[in-house]
Order: structure tokens, then C-alpha cells, then sequence
């Protein structure tokens, strides 16, 4: 409600926002402005491997900012403003010995344009070291001389504790009412569409998708290897497939429409070029669960499934292999249904409809009504019947009609009649 109201009576950014404000996410946003008033710390905590510096250092990239990641678990006080040094000072003719603090280059660097100063890990840094933090963090300055500028946002992170088998150290009650405190969530939906769909293999990211379970999944404590799964850890197993056997390459994609995926400068955007899982299985086997522990026993099974059969087997030879098919488990032929949703049924030849057809006829009566409603919502009623311009929109309409009237599909036709407003025509459920 409170986002409608916000539009309809003309609420705007402030145009002191940086240009690339406009690029951020909602999350990103809400971080960005409670950085931006400098008044208490931005605080966001979660389990480790939940992004937290990857997405304050995404803020710091889109907006065109500088970024500096300090670690306060890995330093001492001398690394962020509490180094010691004697010098000497004239004070009514007289030298006098005095000790300040030396200032680090980060700090010096930081005031000269835009910047993001993030402090990770808190809550499990030494006291000492928190303090100088905090010092730096709440009153913006370093010893008695050193101010940093406006254009400086900070904003400091930390782990759950005994929830996520992290040691920490409690917050006092002051500092607890200076700090603003944000539990930071990353649900599947939002890193596959922040992050995942770009940088991330693309078999990791469909086994996400039909196996959630294993997205952050921890390991038994009786265990020996105590890695497990998390955004991060997938990512680092992604990025190990993609470097030794994709060689860095990269690659344009298309959209739906056949056109190439642009980049925020107007230029192609580039993907990163995952080869097939048959090149790097045999590597997974031997060194996935160091990555993602015991999950790597159910994604390798997912990969070795997917090399035996796919939805481009389905498609063009699902004679050979009918009998495969239909020993499959409910969970993979979901798997294969949700692939089938990332194609169109308008693209598809008559061998190709008919087979799909065939493999629609071998799956529980929910799924099938479920990608049947898909495909109206999707491909008829959005793509197609709204906007019918040329001969070739006809044409792609006629042919989900076709498909939809199939009498495979005659049990059904109750469902999807129900489904369709009275005012559509029939010819869309009959022959």
C-alpha cells in the first residue's frame, strides 16, 4: 500500500542520488538509504555464505562507488586507525612529545569520491578491534583529527551465533540501540535473479530449482567433513567448473523475443559459457562435497540423470527411450516439465508437439493441469492472443490451440474450461 501511495502522489528519489540509484534492487535500495542518512550503522546479520558483502559490493558497482571490504575478524587495531606513533609538537615555543594515530591510505582514499566501507564480521572481532570500528562507524572520524566526508557510507555485518555454530560476541545494550539491525534473507528466487542466472552454471542452478532443499543445506554434525551448502559454497563450486573446463569463456544470450540481452550500458551483455556436465562430472565426484559436503551425492545423482535424458530427448526422440521414461520418479519428470517451461510450444514442430504430448500423458494429473494453465498464462493469453499483428502471430496461436484440443488432453478439458474467461472462444478447447 504504502509503495502505491507513494507513486500517486509523486514521491521521487532525491536527485542527489547517484545516477546508477535507479539500477538497484528494492534491497539494494533500502540499504543504500539507510547508508546514505548516516545517522546509526546499517547492521544486517545471517548464517555465513547468505552474500552479505556481495551485495553491498553490487551496490557499490552499479552505483560507480569505490568498495572496501574489511574483514574485522582477520585484522588487529593498527588495520583500521589505531596504530600508535609519537611526534612532536610546538606548543608555546615549547616541544612537546604527543602520540596520535596514523591514519590508514583506505581512509585517505575513501574521502576522495564516492564510497562503501563495510565492515564484516563484527560481532567476531576482538573488542579492541571492534572498538576502533565502532569509532569509525558511529562517529566517522579516526583519532581526533582525521573526518571522513560525505561522500563516505558505511554500514557493518555479522553472523547469527549459535543458530549458524558461529562464535560472536553479544552486543551491549547502548550499542544495540545505535546500530539498525536488519536480518539479511536471500531467498532462492532473488540470488537466481540477482546473481545466479548470470555467473552461476546453469545444471546448479536447475537442480536449485526442483531440489530447494539443498540451496542451504547443513551438515550432519556426527560428520567428519563439515562443508555444506549455501549460496556461497555453490558459487565457489561454480566458479571452479567455469574456470578450469570454460575456460573464462564468455557468451550473449537472447530473449524471448530472439533479441541479444543488453547490459546497462547498452552493450551485449556477457554470460559466463558453462560447458555440459559430462566434461566436468568425473571432477564433482571426487571433490563436490569438499564444496557442498553431503549435498554432493544428490547433485551428482542429478547430473548423471540429466546426461541419460533430457527435454531435447523428450522432444525429438521420445520413442527410443518411452520405456525409460516411464520407470521415472515423480521428481524427475518434474524436472523435466519445469525445462519444458523455459521453451515455448509455439517454437515447436508437429513431431516435436506431438511428443510432448506423449509425455504430458505420463505424469500425475496436477503437473499436467499445472504446465497446461502455464502455457495459457504465458504463451496464449500473454504472448499471443493479445497481441495477434502479423501471420506469424496467427499462426503460433492457432498452433497452441491445436495443442491445448488435443484428445490426449481430454480429461482435462473441465479443468481448463474453467480455467478460460466464457467469452473466449471454443475453438481454444476443441478440435
Amino acid at each position: 500500500m504504502s509503495n502505491n501511495f507513494s507513486k500517486s502522489v509523486g514521491f521521487e528519489p532525491s536527485e542527489e542520488y547517484p545516477l546508477g540509484y535507479k539500477y538497484l534492487s528494492d534491497k539494494e535500495k533500502k540499504y543504500y538509504k539507510i547508508m546514505n542518512a548516516k545517522s546509526g550503522v546499517l547492521y544486517i546479520y545471517s548464517p555465513p555464505g547468505f552474500a552479505k558483502s556481495a551485495i553491498t559490493r553490487n551496490i557499490a558497482k552499479k552505483l560507480g562507488a569505490q568498495y572496501f571490504d574489511i574483514r574485522l575478524s582477520m585484522v588487529d587495531e593498527t588495520d583500521v586507525g589505531l596504530f600508535p606513533m609519537i611526534d612532536d609538537i610546538i606548543i608555546n615555543g615549547e616541544t612537546k612529545k604527543v602520540l596520535h594515530h596514523v591514519v590508514p591510505d583506505w581512509a585517505y582514499l575513501a574521502n576522495e569520491k564516492l564510497t562503501i566501507i563495510h565492515f564484516e564480521e563484527l560481532n567476531r572481532s576482538s573488542s579492541s578491534v571492534r572498538n576502533a570500528a565502532l569509532q569509525i562507524l558511529l562517529e566517522r572520524e579516526i583519532g581526533t583529527f582525521f573526518k571522513f566526508n560525505d561522500n563516505v557510507l558505511m554500514c557493518a555485518s555479522g553472523n547469527l551465533g549459535e543458530d549458524d555454530g558461529t562464535d560472536v560476541e553479544e552486543f551491549d545494550a547502548a550499542l544495540n540501540n545505535r546500530i539498525i539491525q536488519l536480518e539479511h534473507e536471500l531467498p532462492f528466487t532473488e540470488w537466481y535473479e540477482n546473481y545466479a542466472k548470470e555467473f552461476i552454471c546453469p545444471t546448479i542452478v536447475d537442480f536449485l530449482k526442483n531440489h530447494g532443499e539443498y540451496y542451504w543445506k547443513k551438515t550432519d554434525n556426527k560428520s567428519k567433513n563439515k562443508a555444506y551448502a549455501t549460496p556461497r559454497s555453490w558459487t565457489f563450486l561454480s566458479d571452479y567448473i567455469w574456470v578450469n573446463f570454460g575456460k573464462n569463456k564468455y557468451t550473449t544470450r537472447y530473449d524471448n523475443d530472439g533479441n541479444v540481452i543488453l547490459d546497462i550500458d547498452g552493450t551485449p551483455k556477457q554470460f559466463r559459457n558453462f560447458p555440459s556436465p559430462i566434461v566436468w562430472l568425473n571432477d564433482i565426484k571426487q571433490i563436490g562435497h569438499g564444496y557442498i559436503g553431503v549435498s554432493n551425492v544428490r547433485f551428482f545423482k542429478y547430473c548423471e540423470d540429466i546426461l541419460k535424458i533430457s527435454i531435447d530427448h523428450i522432444l525429438n526422440d521420445y520413442d527410443s527411450i518411452e520405456n525409460e521414461i516411464k520407470s521415472f520418479s515423480r521428481d524427475k519428470k518434474s524436472e523435466l516439465l519445469q525445462s519444458m517451461k523455459e521453451r515455448k510450444v509455439s517454437k515447436l514442430n508437429i513431431d516435436q508437439i506431438n511428443n510432448l504430448l506423449k509425455f504430458l500423458n505420463t505424469i500425475s494429473d496436477d503437473e499436467c493441469v499445472g504446465y497446461l494453465l502455464y502455457v495459457l498464462d504465458h504463451e496464449f493469453v500473454t504472448d499471443l492472443n493479445i497481441k495477434k499483428n502479423s501471420i506469424e502471430d496467427f499462426e503460433n496461436s492457432k498452433k497452441i490451440q491445436n495443442f491445448l484440443a488435443d484428445p490426449i488432453l481430454d480429461k482435462y478439458r473441465n479443468v481448463i474450461w474453467g480455467y478460460v474467461d466464457d467469452d473466449k472462444p471454443a475453438p481454444l478447447l476443441k478440435k
